[in-house]
């Protein structure tokens, strides 16, 4: 019995030991397979291969068939009868035509790009063009402010004095105020305007200076001025007492301004329709004159006053006498049923030198206070007064009918937006008769506007 269990004791021995000998590298793994695909793999990348070539696999002889039959009843399709298609040389030219492969690998090159800790000062040259603009605009305001106000400081240290013996209040007070000391001065209406009014005098209830100097405090008009220079300029409008002097027109302004003040005046345009030289007055050439009435123009342009206007012509721009003061022409589009507001006034301007006005000043105020005093005592003679006061007659007699014609307008506008509600309010309703009886009364009411208008004769009887 133990002989006979020996060779079975045996058997196992030697099964035991062939499976201790096997190759641990064929274990139970279920991806082993693709084991052998993933070096084939690893070997085409090394190599670099720029196309992929068809490798034909020659198949075994098989039956005239499309299919071969294998193992376990799998049915596999025949590769060369499947893309057969693609050997036609009509369908795909130039299909076996392959480049020439090349065994030298990609160069790649990589560019070294500095680090930079500060940023480069030329990507900002827009931000610092507009940083020093502005800069440059700060600077310019500053420095232009304080010039203007010292010109106005320096105006009333030399020319207050005179302003004081010919009025009893001069200058202003406030906050805003420039001024020498404790004493009145100037109103800031801005930073290139100054205003002052001064009153108490007689031949005239007040007088108000604006000084208009040049935008200095303005980077751009002060680049502007460069090509096209403005003079600092000195203004002044007396209000005229009514009964302080006759009725009448004058202008005396330099050549161009006076045909622009001729044009855009309504006192101007409707009294002085002839603009005459000023050598005919005895004035410079340079100057114009724009008179009502030869005789104001030459009881106002004296010895005195044409010897002032002689001496100094070019900073005098315009002196503006006028009882019918209203301002700017008005437009022809609009319609004013209102008479204009008119004022008996003297306007003068006065170009002032380089720095402000200086001894220029002081004769040109001077010829200003002569001129109300001549205003005072002028008197026109008969004929003169009868010939203006027939001028104001028209010019009212035109007005009137011009408003005259704005108020029919206005009246028919008025009688049309009426009777364009009433239709609305009538198509609104939904009710036929009433829009019937409506349209009857239209209808009757054109014909009346289109009936011809004849005179009715009353006949005495015999």
């Amino acid at each position: 019995m133990r002989l006979a269990l020996l060779p079975v004791v045996l058997l196992i021995c030697g099964i035991c030991l062939t499976q201790g000998y096997e190759d641990t590298t064929l274990e139970d793994d279920d991806f082993a397979e693709f084991e052998q695909f993933d070096a084939d793999d690893d070997a085409i990348v090394d190599g670099v291969a720029e196309e992929v070539v068809p490798v034909k696999v020659k198949a075994k002889e098989s039956p005239p068939d499309d299919f071969v039959e294998i193992e376990d009843d799998m049915i596999v399709e025949d590769e060369d009868s499947e893309f057969e298609h693609f050997q036609d040389p009509e369908e795909f030219e130039g299909f076996h035509e392959t480049p020439p492969k090349s065994s030298e690998q990609p160069k790649i090159t990589i560019s070294n790009v500095p680090i930079t800790a500060r940023p480069k000062w030329d990507a900002y040259w827009l931000e610092g063009i507009l940083c020093f603009f502005l800069t440059a605009y700060a600077i310019s305001y500053m420095i232009g402010r304080a010039k203007n106000t010292s010109i106005a400081t320096n105006f009333l240290k030399l020319h207050k004095p005179l302003l004081d013996d010919n009025f009893t209040l001069v200058g202003e007070t406030g906050l805003d105020v420039v001024a020498v000391g404790d004493q009145r001065g100037w109103k800031r209406e801005a930073e290139h305007c100054f205003t002052m009014w001064c009153s108490g005098r007689q031949c005239c209830e007040g007088m108000l200076l604006t000084l208009k100097l040049i935008k200095r405090q303005d980077l751009i008009h002060v680049l502007l001025g460069l090509a096209r220079p403005n003079p600092d300029t000195l203004q002044l409008r007396i209000e005229l007492g009514k009964d302080d002097s006759d009725p009448f027109v004058l202008c005396v302004a330099q050549k161009k301004l006076a045909t622009k003040l001729g044009k855009e005046m309504q006192d101007l345009s409707l009294f002085c329709g002839e603009r005459r030289p000023g050598d005919k007055h005895g004035l410079p050439g340079s100057l114009s004159v724009l008179s009502e009435c030869a005789e104001a123009t030459g009881a106002v342009l004296d010895s005195r006053v044409t010897a002032a206007l002689n001496l100094y012509h070019q900073h005098i721009q315009y002196i503006h006498i006028s009882d019918r003061f209203c301002g700017p022409k008005q437009l022809e589009e609009t319609n004013v049923t209102k008479p204009p507001e008119t004022e008996k006034v003297m306007l003068v301007s006065f170009a002032l030198g380089p720095n402000g006005g200086d001894s220029e000043v002081r004769p040109l105020l001077l010829l200003v206070f002569y001129l109300l005093d001549k205003l005072k005592r002028l008197r026109l003679s008969k004929e003169a007064l009868a010939k203006c006061e027939k001028r104001r007659q028209k010019v009212a007699e035109v007005w009137l009918r011009g408003a005259h014609a704005a108020r029919q307008e206005q009246a028919v506008l008025r009688r049309e937006e009426k009777r364009k509600q009433e239709k609305e309010k009538i198509l609104a309703e939904n009710d036929p008769e009433k829009q019937r009886r409506w349209e009857l009364k239209e209808q009757k009411r054109q014909q009346r506007r289109n009936a011809p208008k004849m005179k009715q004769l009353k006949v005495k009887a015999m």
